[in-house]
């Protein structure tokens, strides 16, 4: 069982970082130094470590829905194995679409995009927190903070949007 939570966690983790280090690596910081930021800017050198954080907490979720799938200690087993479907599959899918957001906030045509790629993303980990939820209680908590991650990034985002349509200075 203890080597489930070590794949669980080392895929997406592996997975985010490895797309989105040329974004965010400590030497990358051009990009982050060009844009016009809010008052309230994400610190370039947070950006790595708060990935990390947010792919190994998600991986342990999605291993705690896929421990209760298997297990189905507290619900009928056909709700278990549905809700648990659904949950990874929307975690992964909100998953893919984080795993892009630093790349196409760094090197995107736009930044419209990488907001939009954002809100996608957050949608799908919040249609995955729902179904955690109905598995395991520690699995959607976890899910909560990953989607609460997801917006907080993405309200920056969006500032980063507002302050260049509207020409604000920084």
């Amino acid at each position: 069982m203890s080597s489930w939570i070590v794949v669980s966690v080392a895929i997406p983790l592996s997975l985010g970082l490895g797309t989105s280090f040329t974004a965010l690596r400590p030497g990358a910081i051009d990009w982050h130094r060009r844009l016009r930021k809010p008052k309230y800017n994400v610190p370039h050198e947070a950006l790595l470590p708060l990935f990390a954080f947010l792919y190994t907490i998600g991986g342990i979720g999605a291993f705690l829905v896929c421990n209760e799938m298997i297990l189905a200690r507290h619900t009928p087993e056909l709700v278990a194995a549905r809700a648990g479907r659904l949950g990874l599959g929307f975690y992964w899918l909100g998953l893919t679409f984080t795993v892009f957001w630093p790349r196409l906030l760094a090197f995107g045509p736009s930044l419209k995009l990488a907001l939009a790629d954002m809100v996608v993303g957050g949608l799908f980990m919040f249609l995955a927190m729902i179904q955690f939820f109905r598995l395991t209680v520690v699995g959607g908590m976890l899910m909560l903070v990953c989607f609460a991650s997801v917006t907080a990034l993405g309200t920056w985002n969006a500032a980063l949007v507002e302050i260049e349509r509207s020409g604000l200075p920084m």
